[in-house]
């Protein structure tokens, strides 16, 4: 063998590579920082092959320059480490195609493409299986990639949270107000809430019931979100947003309160007192807490209806509140205001634009304050809708006709009146009178002188 042969024999040194050895190539001079250890295979290939060329074995020094990318591909697409299911990291952005994977653990999910054997590939995982395709071009792999996730989304169906986005539209179109649409939409994420990425279709009626059980909150809270639940799912099963029959076999546990904690007539009289000391006050603040506190016991009015009220509702030279905008068709309706209680409500409009708020705020603003005035005038503490049920006591206790107290309150039914606002024994205690005033003897009447 000549000396220039190496050809079967390792031979170490200066100037001498592994890859030149084997090959029975020249041996050319490598750069002092190349390593075989370096940061990446295919920078010292590449390093390699510029060597190789230097030293004349030009076709060598090619085919090290593919392996160079195919070393480059495999180390892209290993980058990250894989998932727990096997899948590789890309590196490439989920939306680059422009469609995003579907959510949902049992959803199709398609992944890549990335280059495998001088051609490109993506993957495909659902239920736990994988299929790999691979394609001649990028842009044949990503076109094939754009498509199939468009058919996971057909077959995933909507997210949950968009599918509850699209329900609050309807029920605008539908005439709701907006306030109680947000309150409806509130509740349905917070039932949904582990679930809105997912896909309404991979909600199961087991999962369903699960969702449910972890809710937590009061037994009204909890019956009233499942009411609203149940609503929302029968809806999207009739838009075709999901085949699944949900919360079907689910009932609410625990017994409703009914009606709210009220004023007794003495406590009524101190509280309005309270409220009118307020009301006469130059700080503009301290006269929109007293002025609006009182509207509630005065003319039984919801805290959004009186929240909601403008200046150009106050009608008939301050005589007349109408109210426009109430949370039931009933609700729309007029009311006197007392003569005694008129110049306050035309302080409070002074100056103002007809369209501008007569009281302002939010309903968690006169919560707060019919509270924090419950407390001034030393009463049982009532919320609003107290109040409110106290005005209908008061009114019936009048001798006010039961079905005039359910009108006045803005109710569609006197059930409504009596299961959450009034005493239903007031109004038997006066018809129970009368009888007896009819039944009376003559004899028994006194004369009067």
């Amino acid at each position: 063998m000549s000396s220039g042969g190496t050809y079967g024999r390792r031979k170490t040194g200066p100037g001498l590579s592994p890859v030149t050895v084997a090959m029975g190539a020249p041996a050319p001079s490598l750069p002092a920082s190349t390593h075989v250890t370096g940061p990446s295979s295919a920078a010292l290939t590449d390093t390699l092959a510029a060597a190789l060329a230097t030293g004349g074995n030009t076709a060598l020094a090619e085919t090290i320059k593919a392996l160079a990318a195919a070393l480059s591909a495999r180390e892209s697409v290993g980058t990250g480490g894989a998932s727990a299911a096997g899948l590789p990291d890309t590196g490439i952005d989920d939306d680059a195609i422009g469609v995003s994977n579907p959510k949902g653990h049992d959803a199709m999910k398609v992944f890549g493409p990335y280059p495998y054997k001088r051609r490109w590939r993506i993957l495909i995982r659902q239920a736990g299986t994988q299929e790999a395709r691979s394609y001649e071009t990028e842009a044949e792999a990503k076109a094939n990639l754009r498509r199939l996730r468009i058919e996971a989304h057909r077959q995933a169906g909507i997210p949950c949270e968009r599918a509850i986005d699209l329900y609050a539209e309807q029920l605008r179109t539908n005439g709701l107000r907006e306030k109680s649409i947000d309150t409806t939409t509130y509740r349905l994420r917070q039932f949904f809430a582990p679930v809105l990425a997912s896909p309404l279709t991979t909600i199961t009626p087991a999962r369903a019931k699960e969702l449910f059980t972890r809710l937590g909150g009061a037994v009204d809270t909890r019956r009233n979100t499942l009411a609203e639940a149940k609503t929302f799912v029968r809806k999207a099963k009739a838009n075709g947003w999901t085949g699944a029959v949900l919360l079907a076999d689910v009932r609410g546990e625990g017994r409703r309160r009914y009606g709210k904690t009220k004023l007794s007539l003495d406590e009524s009289r101190k509280y309005l007192a309270a409220c009118l000391d307020l009301a006469r006050s130059n700080n503009l603040k301290k006269r929109t807490a007293g002025i609006g506190a009182a509207m509630p016991l005065i003319f039984g009015m919801r805290a959004s209806e009186i929240t909601g009220l403008q200046v150009r509702d106050l009608d008939a030279g301050g005589t007349i509140i109408c109210i426009r905008r109430a949370k039931t068709h009933a609700g729309v309706r007029s009311l006197q205001v007392p003569e005694w209680f008129r110049p306050f409500l035309a302080t409070q409009a002074a100056g103002k634009a007809p369209t501008d708020p007569l009281i302002g705020r939010e309903r968690t603003w006169l919560h707060r304050n019919v509270t924090a005035i419950c407390r001034r005038a030393e009463v049982t503490e009532a919320p609003p809708h107290g109040l409110r049920g106290t005005h209908g006591d008061l009114a019936l206790t009048a001798a006010v006709a039961p079905k005039a107290v359910s009108e006045a309150l803005g109710h569609e039914s006197l059930t409504t009146t009596f299961r959450h606002y009034t005493d239903a024994g007031i109004a038997q205690a006066i018809e129970h009178g009368r009888v007896v005033d009819s039944l009376a003897p003559a004899s028994a009447i006194p004369k009067s002188e």
